[in-house]
């Protein structure tokens, strides 16, 4: 089996993946994902704010949040059922998770999938499958 290394696109930390769990990553998990995702939007929507039409649009909304118009006929009710969690909480959850996903990857650089965990060999990119009309006329040779 082939394993082709990664570096994530958020969190820099190198990973391997096999040809089965490869689905074009750029991130080793969902959190890095997100983040990274969260990072282009800011960086879009400030460029978009920046034009014209994104100036008027926000002109016209703060015109909307400003007048009310935007809350007619809506109630303010309070959920008391909800807990939310400390901020130094969130923060501490999502580091200890960067942790274990790099302690995951060092053990990763031993040839094992970050995802399905199989051992392989690591290799620059995945060798072409041996089936095809193009792979006749290279094996004849």
């Amino acid at each position: 089996m082939y394993l082709v290394r990664i570096e994530c696109g958020w969190c820099h930390l190198i990973f391997c993946v096999c040809r089965r769990c490869f689905r074009g990553q750029s991130y080793c998990s969902d959190e890095c994902r997100i983040a990274g995702r969260r990072k282009s939007h800011r960086e879009a929507q400030r460029r978009y704010r920046q034009n014209p039409k994104g100036k008027k649009a926000h002109r016209e909304a703060e015109n909307r949040r400003r007048h009310g118009l935007s809350r007619k006929n809506e109630k303010n009710m309070d959920d008391p059922s909800s807990t939310v969690l400390p901020s130094w909480c969130m923060g501490f959850l999502f580091y200890a998770r960067l942790i274990v996903l790099h302690a995951r990857a060092w053990f990763d650089t031993a040839g094992r999938c970050h995802f399905c965990g199989s051992w392989g060999v690591i290799v620059d990119k995945f060798p072409r499958r041996g089936y095809g009309v193009g792979n006749e006329k290279e094996q004849m040779v």
